[in-house]
């Protein structure tokens, strides 16, 4: 069963919502939400896990880049004090 939601963006996160569409080639403004959404629960499930880093390596050069997510660092943290409480 689906639902109809409606969402209302500023302009900068409208712009922002339009560049990731484009980028991955999405077919809809809501298609490129629900894989937004859904690569959410998955870095959010690793971090319940006590996954913190997401590390990119480049297989061309072997070059790697370990990114900072603000918003897992705030579910990390929510985790570990509630695991402490």
């Amino acid at each position: 069963m689906s639902q109809r939601v409606v969402f209302t963006f500023d302009e900068g996160s409208l712009d922002s919502l339009k560049q990731v569409q484009t980028r991955a080639d999405f077919p809809s403004m809501g298609t490129a939400v629900r894989d937004s959404i859904q690569l959410s629960e998955i870095l959010q499930d690793q971090v319940a896990a006590g996954f913190t880093e997401v590390v990119l390596r480049n297989p061309r050069t072997n070059q790697e880049k370990t990114l900072v997510i603000p918003s897992l660092q705030k579910v990390a943290k929510a985790a570990s004090t509630n695991k402490s409480s």
